[in-house]
């Protein structure tokens, strides 16, 4: 038995010295939530591609790609270990994969490669991959199928948010880019981000500067919004 993992360290003073330059992209002095989208996006590729295989039972000729063969193998092997599953679901959760691989393989080559590979398992990390999944989500979900989701639709699915975060505009009906920016995970980033705005900007010039970010860093780590820098 080894008990259990050691704690994450909290966020330190050399910690945001450290990061602000790299996400301060122009310079100025202060980090806006652009910025700090961008930084998140570029820092979860550079993680991806460190750590990332094709999952052995896909990549049948071990060359860390993936074909589209190789994919519709793995599609059909699926299909067939699944006989309770609905054959209509089954076949729209294959086109869909179908419809990732070939927005990423551009060249149309029927192989992806190094960043697509990657982009195609982990597609939160790009909107025109991410999109394709809101949109499958939204297909399923949709059973009145008048491209919305009511309250009952959403909850029916039993999707681990809360109907009405989701429902950003509060019209009482989610959309498809609502549903995008939550299931993309950008709404839930965003909210954090938000957090830490309201914590350090103390000039309210929606940017932080670094004196900012070291004044706030004990509130940020005791609200337990720190934990989007400290995976940086």
């Amino acid at each position: 038995h080894q008990g259990p993992p050691p704690p994450v360290p909290d966020l330190t003073e050399e910690d945001l010295r450290k990061l602000f330059p790299l996400m301060d992209k122009n310079s100025d002095g202060k980090i806006s939530m652009d910025e700090l989208k961008d930084f998140h996006y570029y820092t979860s590729i550079s993680h991806a591609v460190k750590f990332f295989k094709v999952p052995a039972w896909m990549d049948t000729n071990k060359d860390n790609k993936l074909s589209l063969e190789e994919l519709q193998e793995a599609n059909h092997k699926a299909g067939m270990s699944m006989p309770h599953i609905d054959p209509d679901e089954i076949k729209k959760q294959f086109a869909k994969e179908e419809a990732k691989f070939k927005e990423l393989d551009k060249e149309k080559k029927g192989v992806l490669e190094k960043e697509d590979v990657i982009l195609f398992f982990h597609p939160n990390l790009d909107p025109r991959v991410s999109i394709i999944e809101t949109k499958h989500l939204m297909e399923i979900s949709d059973f009145d199928q008048d491209g919305v989701l009511s309250k009952a639709e959403f909850e029916a699915k039993e999707f681990p948010a809360d109907f009405a975060k989701v429902d950003t505009n509060s019209d009482g009906k989610i959309d498809t880019e609502e549903m995008h920016e939550w299931s993309a995970g950008l709404l839930e980033f965003v909210d954090i981000m938000m957090r830490v705005e309201q914590l350090a900007d103390q000039d309210k010039d929606q940017g932080l500067s670094l004196d900012e970010l070291l004044k706030a860093r004990e509130a940020i780590s005791k609200e337990g919004v720190d934990n989007v820098f400290r995976s940086w």
